[in-house]
């Protein structure tokens, strides 16, 4: 099978074309930029050589909040599911990355149903997977939190703050998922290998935590040194009204069957070095 791979220098998008090489697919990486991305088997939007020549196509791009407006990271992600249309085979297997943010405002009955009812910060996005939904793409929504292998998201977080304290706002009313980076590359493989029997899938760990409880499992592991307990006001004023409704962020998702996690982020919590 030949995959082709947007986004194979982010977090995801690295670990998901590591994997997929391992398995000796033959792997090529789109890349608007060719910049930062190996010099062989790259494509970009005018390698029209390769148009329907892809038989799975995974997009794990997006563009980075801190550089675009929401309006901004929608247009230039359809603009991108549109190229990656172009190199799919007919019938090929094409999988799209998303969030659980766009079902921030969501009650358990519209997660079984995937009813997106988004975050403020993700409400251009609605439509972005609306598009994607009607020409053929799998949705995959990850938890907010990825951890794990090179370049660990959660480690670059406590590496951010400042003097290895942690700011909770309470009372803490939020319930968040984690997953391990690899355990979404596995799973990308096996739906590639074994196919598809829906279009939209949550995957996660099953064990969750308030953000108090997990300040709290870092703190007892010693990878933050203090953790501060502040009002929603004091919190918003730090941090804003979209780290706020992140903050707030309350879902159990009703993950997938065919997802099981390999690792689970408070082993690795207690192993992080």
């Amino acid at each position: 099978m030949k995959v082709l791979i947007a986004g194979a220098n982010g977090y995801i998008g690295h670990h998901v074309t590591n994997l997929f090489r391992e398995h000796r697919f033959e792997v090529f990486v789109y890349s608007r930029d060719k910049a930062g991305v190996p010099k062989t088997g790259i494509i970009g939007p005018d390698s029209s050589d390769f148009t329907g020549s892809f038989d799975v196509v995974i997009n794990c791009a997006r563009p980075h909040w801190s550089e675009y407006s929401p309006d901004e990271i929608a247009v230039i992600e359809q603009g991108l599911l549109e190229h990656l249309d172009k190199f799919a085979t007919e019938g090929a297997i094409k999988i799209h990355t998303s969030g659980v943010w766009l079902f921030g405002k969501s009650s358990p009955e519209d997660l079984q149903n995937f009813i997106l009812k988004p975050l403020e910060a993700v409400k251009p996005d609605v439509y972005t997977i609306q598009l994607a939904l009607r020409k053929n793409w799998n949705i995959v929504y990850c938890p907010s939190l990825v951890y794990g292998g090179e370049n660990c998201q959660l480690k670059r977080i406590v590496e951010s703050l400042s003097d290895h304290t942690i700011n909770v706002a309470v009372p803490s009313v939020g319930f968040n998922q984690y997953i391990h980076v690899v355990d979404i590359a596995r799973y990308y493989l096996l739906l590639v290998q074994e196919g598809f029997f829906q279009k939209q899938h949550f995957i996660a760990e099953p064990k969750g935590f308030s953000p108090k409880a997990f300040s709290q499992l870092l703190l007892s592991h010693t990878i933050v040194q203090k953790v501060t307990e502040i009002c929603w006001d004091e919190f918003e004023s730090i941090n804003g009204p979209e780290a706020t409704e992140v903050e707030k962020l309350n879902l159990v998702l009703p993950v997938s069957s065919r997802f099981k996690p390999t690792q689970l982020v408070e082993r690795y919590i207690k192993n992080y070095t």
